[in-house]
């Protein structure tokens, strides 16, 4: 009998103790283990996008009621594939007619759709044609990259969109990126009233990079449409700005407007590279022939973020050539990258091309580097 009440002891204890919650062990190391391991984000910069008429007579497609531009832009667009943002200048206003080349553009809308469709994520519009077509081309292309779902930055139709989209922030992972444009001026057009182009004013410039380093940005970057036209290298305006920018907090300074290639410069602090100023890319697409015009160079600038240390810049030049040949009974356009030139290039178009990139590589080779 003792013995039986032992038993059912035991068992009643054993039960007891079975069904009881299980606590998960006391947590006492709150540490969070971060891997050593670098950000990269890879920024791809390409030159004025320029429409002259004959340009928008090569992509009239009239059985379509279309005009497509994708065909001008299939040699260049897989660089793009692997960018995480590929910022180009759109130097032309946007509209569905009425349009127009030299000296005040509206090109078809369809020239941002076909952009964007292979690969270009972003559009900076402060240049000196911003208001060739006056408030109506203004807001006409800020309908249409809205439309499109194209992030831009450059024109506003008042001052509360400026105000809400200036910087324009691209930001992946642990990069914040503030995009700021400016122009030297609108060709002696005045900017439509209650509209805003930001114009070059260094008070101007020093308060958006003072708030886009207040908003947390990694990095800073200032496209400045600026320089004298077809000179290929800056004059003293653009180096005393350039400075000043990096000085100020700009990591990047992008070029646009002499529509040919000028040379780089690194800023630099013992190894790290604390800036970098590409004076002009030169053109991306356009009808321009004087000398130089004929192409230009987009910029692979891949940033690196090692944990603890300033961010590291790892730049690649990519020439390419305007190729222009007649086909089908008019002209066309192909930017047409250097590697490709030789397999794609024909007769006098070639020799022009050999030119062209023995010429960009000379001006390139006189890249300066400047420490602080």
């Amino acid at each position: 009998m003792y013995l039986d009440r032992i038993l059912l002891f035991c068992i009643i204890f054993l039960l007891f103790t079975s069904c009881k919650e299980k606590k998960p062990p006391v947590q006492t190391d709150y540490s969070l283990e971060i891997p050593h391991t670098s950000q990269t984000l890879t920024l791809l910069f390409c030159g004025d996008i320029i429409q002259h008429l004959p340009q928008i007579y090569s992509a009239h497609e009239p059985s379509e009621k279309d005009y497509k531009y994708q065909k001008c832009f299939k040699y260049i667009a897989p660089y793009w594939a692997d960018a995480d943002f590929v910022i180009a200048n759109l130097e032309t206003t946007l509209g569905n007619k009425d349009f127009s080349g030299y000296p005040r553009f509206c090109s078809p809308w369809q020239i941002a759709r076909d952009l964007h469709q292979l690969g270009v994520t972003t559009f900076v519009t402060a240049n000196n044609h911003s208001c060739d077509q006056l408030g109506k081309g203004i807001t006409n292309t800020i309908y249409y990259l809205d439309s499109l779902g194209i992030p831009h930055t450059g024109t506003f139709t008042d001052t509360l969109n400026y105000k809400k989209r200036h910087p324009l922030y691209l930001q992946k992972d642990g990069f914040k990126i503030a995009l700021l444009n400016y122009t030297y001026g609108t060709n002696g057009l005045p900017v439509p009233k209650g509209f805003v182009v930001p114009h070059i004013d260094t008070t101007t410039i020093k308060q958006d990079i003072q708030l886009a380093r207040r908003d947390t940005a990694t990095n800073i970057i200032a496209f400045m449409h600026w320089g004298y036209e077809y000179h290929n290298f800056p004059n003293k305006e653009q180096r005393a700005l350039s400075k000043w920018l990096h000085e100020q907090g700009a990591d990047m300074v992008i070029g646009s407007h002499p529509h040919v290639v000028q040379p780089i410069e690194y800023y630099t602090s013992d190894k790290d590279t604390l800036g970098v100023t590409v004076f002009s890319l030169g053109n991306f697409i356009s009808n321009q022939s004087q000398q130089g015009t004929e192409g230009g160079i987009c910029i692979r600038v891949t940033l690196t973020k090692p944990r603890n240390h300033p961010v590291r810049y790892q730049m690649e030049p990519i020439k390419f050539y305007m190729y222009r040949p007649y086909e089908e009974g008019r002209r066309r356009y192909y930017v047409v990258p250097e590697n490709l030139a030789d397999s794609v290039i024909k007769d006098f178009h070639l020799t022009k091309s050999k030119s062209f990139f023995k010429k960009t590589d000379t001006i390139l080779k006189s890249t300066k580097t400047f420490s602080f």
